[in-house]
């Protein structure tokens, strides 16, 4: 079945598997069965003539309020305030996945309505309330029916370019710098110096981030994940060589997702979403934390072969003094395997109690890519023949528009965060599950969203969510140009991203402090991945994710130790044998010790400089000499003034 899915998804631009949604319709049907039995349930006291507290009562099961019209008097005024609590209750279910909510109010105005109860009903209330109740039925109905059409007409639309749009996406494409030629600028250092100094932070320290609330997308968690992002791709294709200060960085930000005020709000989530006091983050229906942590410790793992998360208890949550969660990378990885089993959209499985959003279940499986290498398993392609047909038939629309997730046990789609930058999101985070889908999205999106004027500046259309950045909940469009930045970038966008990045500097509030840069205009959140978009080359992601560095640099000469901001590193690679770095000074010129590592115990080194611009070599001379200890180390003192290249390479004995 999933080979001819996937078959079919290849051949055709836009197909009928597109929003088919055989899962939703199944979870729809039984909603209906479900509510088509309350409805009698609440029917029944009326027409059996039971007492007239228990008609009231029935009547409010069938619309939330409604037995308030049988009660009569001044309780039909508790009709409308219902109403509106329970559209706050939705709400809140799904902002916090508090199911809860919706039952008590529903439920409690169902019983208040029939504590107000006369001697009798209201004698038209029952036909007032069936006819309320299927008003709101065929309205449902006809409004759905309009979405069809509306997607239907727009898939038309969509075919009628895509073939050439995918064509000129891949005409466009300005093909990744090979492994070990790229090099950070100092334009690109000042950037990543924003990141670097939250990473560098203890893990209880959280300045520079937004504070806000813990349930939604302002969140501490996702401002660390999305830090994490930059960083590590900054690692795997810059500077794979290096680990000091950058690889501590990505510890404490790793070291972060354990701090309580990180990840107790689940006890909560947990409580009133599953009804369950099990308060463990990693476990159940919790991709959007589990499984996105587990991303960062496998990428983390894969991109330096530290293996500090490997071992048991690496990461632990303590919940109070009697209860800790313990987990490590493969604790994670089993929990996600067993969520992908047993949740109702499987493999796809919930971010949240009763939600399944669909980006966030590209995110979350990332990890189980990534260990193939760790674990040396082979599991990759299984998973994503798994995950491809979900996502095509559950989380695209008719028209091949990617939206926010599904509400699980309605089988509905959520009706909040659809927006052309999820569609971006989604879109870079396929490339490395399914790179035909991810250049789908980007040429419909370029097509449809991008315009440049006379002067080659770039705009971005907008809609909805775009307008209001998530990270801090301001109006502003640093989200869109954020995502559409790291799109353009993974799919080899050179136009659109370098036009982004002059749009970001002239329009977002650009600030220089202390030889960092960061933009006024956007929250923590989407300053991340604005980081993320200015290094990020054409399959980044995907070669991060499905390959890491290269073999050879994993086990060559390493850059171990080198002070931060004294010393910024722009490149630090190995082929095996040779070590190249890039540096700059980060604090005015100095002299600064660096620390390698793994190179041949007891053995002699050529240092070669190459400066570009500023110094005048170290001590007059060009190259020096130095001999690793026995366990493969040696300090190295430099002169920073400018950039300096250097090459570590071993003397022929």
């Amino acid at each position: 079945m999933a080979v001819s899915v996937l078959d079919s998804v290849a051949d055709a631009p836009l197909d009928d598997l597109y929003g088919s949604a055989p899962v939703s319709r199944r979870l729809m049907r039984r909603a209906a069965v479900v509510y088509a039995f309350v409805v009698a349930l609440g029917l029944a006291p009326w027409l059996l003539q039971s007492p007239p507290a228990y008609q009231s009562a029935g009547l409010g099961l069938l619309f939330p309020g409604a037995g308030f019209l049988a009660a009569g008097g001044w309780a039909y005024l508790l009709f409308p305030v219902t109403v509106l609590l329970v559209l706050i209750a939705a709400g809140l279910m799904l902002l916090t996945a508090n199911v809860l909510a919706v039952l008590v109010v529903w439920l409690g105005a169902a019983w208040l309505a029939g504590a107000l109860t006369g001697i009798s009903i209201v004698p038209a209330s029952p036909y007032l309330v069936l006819g309320i109740t299927l008003a709101f039925l065929f309205w449902r109905i006809a409004k759905h029916r309009t979405a069809v059409a509306t997607e239907l007409e727009h898939r038309s639309l969509r075919n009628a370019y895509l073939a050439r749009a995918e064509r000129e996406v891949l005409e466009r494409a300005v093909p990744a710098p090979q492994p070990g030629t790229r090099e950070l600028s100092a334009e690109d250092l000042a950037f990543v110096r924003y990141a670097l100094d939250r990473g560098l932070q203890p893990p209880e320290s959280f300045n520079g981030f937004n504070v806000i609330e813990q349930f939604q997308t302002s969140s501490i968690r996702y401002q660390i994940n999305n830090l994490l992002w930059a960083l590590q791709v900054m690692q795997c294709h810059y500077m794979p060589n290096f680990h000091g200060y950058l690889s501590e960085a990505q510890r404490n930000l790793i070291d972060k997702l354990t701090v309580p005020k990180v990840w107790k709000w689940w006890r909560w989530e947990s409580l009133w979403g599953n009804f369950s006091f099990n308060a463990d983050p990693i476990s159940k229906d919790n991709i959007m934390f589990g499984g996105f942590s587990s991303a960062h410790v496998a990428l983390y793992t894969g991109n330096t072969g530290d293996d500090r998360y490997l071992k048991p208890g690496s990461l632990s949550f303590r919940l109070n003094r009697f209860r800790t969660y313990r987990h490590d990378l493969s604790t994670m990885l089993a929990a996600g395997r067993k969520n992908h089993r047993t949740a109702v959209y499987g493999p796809l499985y919930p971010c949240e109690p009763n939600l399944t959003y669909s980006a966030c279940n590209l995110q979350g499986n990332f990890a189980h890519l990534v260990a193939d290498r760790i674990y040396a398993t082979n599991e990759r392609q299984k998973l994503i023949d798994a995950l491809k047909p979900l996502h095509i038939s559950e989380m695209m629309c008719r028209d091949g528009v990617v939206h926010a997730g599904r509400v699980v046990p309605l089988g509905i789609r959520i009706p909040v965060y659809t927006s052309s930058q999820v569609e971006a999101l989604w879109g870079w985070m396929a490339s490395a599950f399914f790179p035909d889908l991810s250049r789908r999205i980007w040429a419909m999106l370029r097509e449809e969203y991008v315009s440049f004027d006379a002067q080659g500046e770039i705009t971005i259309a907008t809609k909805s969510y775009d307008r209001m950045d998530l990270g801090n909940y301001k109006r502003g469009e640093a989200g869109p140009y954020s995502q559409f930045l790291v799109l353009a970038r993974e799919q080899g966008d050179e136009q659109v991203a370098e036009a982004i990045i002059r749009k970001l500097d002239r329009d977002f509030g650009r600030l220089e402090t202390n030889g960092t840069v960061s933009y006024v205009k956007s929250s923590n959140y989407n300053m991340a991945y604005i980081i993320m978009g200015r290094i990020l080359r054409a399959e980044d992601v995907r070669r991060m994710v499905l390959a890491g560095p290269p073999a050879p640099a994993l086990r060559g000469p390493l850059l171990a130790g080198a002070k931060y901001p004294e010393v910024l590193v722009a490149k630090a690679f190995s082929d095996g044998t040779d070590l190249n770095l890039v540096l700059y000074p980060g604090c005015g010129s100095s002299r600064q010790v660096l620390r390698l590592e793994r190179l041949v115990p007891n053995r002699e080194y050529r240092v070669e400089f190459e400066r570009t611009s500023g110094g005048d070599g170290d001590a007059g001379d060009t190259s020096l000499r130095l001999r690793a200890d026995a366990d493969g180390g040696a300090m190295l003192s430099v002169t920073l003034s400018g950039r300096i290249a250097l090459r570590v390479s071993a003397v022929a004995e």
